[in-house]
């Protein structure tokens, strides 16, 4: 080919690129602070920053209730609102079984100081560490009063809110659902008793233990209606002498037909321990948290284990009826103090001694950018 010719091509080719660069590179992406992007098709656009971070609101704000004045709430039942992030609870709560029959005239207090913080939206973390404190008359000692006290059992739950109520002023409206897997670790003394202390010395049951739980609620201003059922499945455990079931009687030490007893440890094995109560809330003023509480309370032990067999130790039952007063004082937004006080009346018994059961608690809440608790 002629340089003539070449030139001929390389001409046309060379003013093309020359006069119309703009067509040849608009689809290049813009230098920063340029407009020239706000033209570039969809498909290429760049990624702003704040696209790439998470919705912090979605992930973390709760959606809130109309109606949810803060209260201390039932004793025995759970609520099934949770805490907020950011938000968190601390609380000290006492009760005191008082046992007079049978000869027992025993009391079996709990002290138990509990943490709630919010994790995510509709999800908290709870840690309950309880102190456990007994008392009774004993004959051995000329009928002095004989204390002992020690570490409880720790529970740590946690609570997810998968449906939230959407009418605070009606019954017949959805009521807000949560599930709680539970754990409890044996951190309570229950081996190596003191022959002496008459089983005093006993704060823990010995078992590791997981409980799963379902907790409703339903307002209908000025009231509140909660309810909570679970099943906790208690693991085997080994004890010794002295060792008192968790119906506070004495487990025999197991003998064989010939008449051959254990005379150290053995292994114990409880049945499922099926816990249920039921609570209405009447809350008189808003502000003060004032109103009282109506709660029915039960647990049933059965004679099996779901995944351990036959029970080593008898099955009970009990439901109480556990009415209080609650009261909310100071109160500054930010943080709050909400106090109650009550009585559960034993209403029946199987095979565990009958109880009056004083209760009373006080909750500091640190209410954090999302607010409270059923806000």
């Amino acid at each position: 080919m002629s340089a003539l010719s070449c030139f001929r091509i390389a001409l046309p080719v060379l003013l093309f690129w020359l006069c119309a660069p703009d067509a040849a590179w608009s689809g290049s992406l813009a230098p920063s602070g340029s407009d020239n992007h706000r033209n570039a098709p969809a498909n290429i656009q760049p990624s702003s920053e704040d696209d790439l971070l998470p919705d912090i609101d979605a992930l973390m704000k709760p959606d809130y209730l109309s109606w949810g004045p803060l209260t201390s709430g039932p004793f025995f039942t759970g609520n099934a609102n949770t805490v907020p992030v950011g938000s968190f609870f601390v609380r000290s709560a006492w009760s005191d079984n008082l046992m007079f029959g049978q000869g027992l005239n025993l009391s079996s207090m709990t002290g138990e100081s509990r943490i709630d913080i919010g994790v995510m939206k509709n999800l908290e973390m709870d840690l309950v560490v309880p102190i456990g404190i007994n008392s009774q008359n004993s004959a051995g000692t000329g009928n002095q009063r004989m204390t002992e006290w020690g570490v409880g059992d720790t529970v740590i739950f946690f609570r997810y809110n998968f449906l939230l109520e959407n009418d605070v002023t009606s019954l017949w409206h959805r009521p807000s659902l949560t599930i709680e897997p539970q754990f409890v670790l044996p951190t309570g003394k229950y081996t190596e008793l003191n022959p002496t202390a008459n089983g005093l010395d006993q704060t823990g049951n010995g078992t590791f233990n997981e409980g799963l739980y379902l907790i409703a609620k339903k307002s209908a201003k000025p009231f509140r209606l909660f309810f909570m059922a679970g099943d906790v499945i208690q693991n085997p455990t080994t004890v010794g002498a002295n060792y008192a079931s968790n119906n506070v009687t004495f487990t025999p030490i197991p003998c064989t037909a010939s008449g051959q007893c254990h005379t150290g440890r053995f292994n114990m094995v409880d049945g499922n321990l099926l816990d249920y109560s039921l609570a209405v809330e009447h809350i008189l003023n808003d502000h003060y948290g004032l109103g009282y509480v109506l709660e029915l309370v039960g647990q049933t032990q059965t004679g099996s284990s779901l995944f351990f067999g036959n029970a080593t130790v008898p099955s009970w039952s009990f439901l109480w009826a556990a009415p209080s007063v609650e009261a909310t004082y100071p109160n500054t937004g930010k943080m709050a103090v909400t106090w109650s006080v009550g009585v559960a009346l034993p209403l029946y018994q199987s095979n565990i001694p009958e109880m009056y059961t004083p209760f009373g608690m006080a909750t500091v809440w640190y209410n954090g950018v999302f607010g409270y608790r059923g806000e």
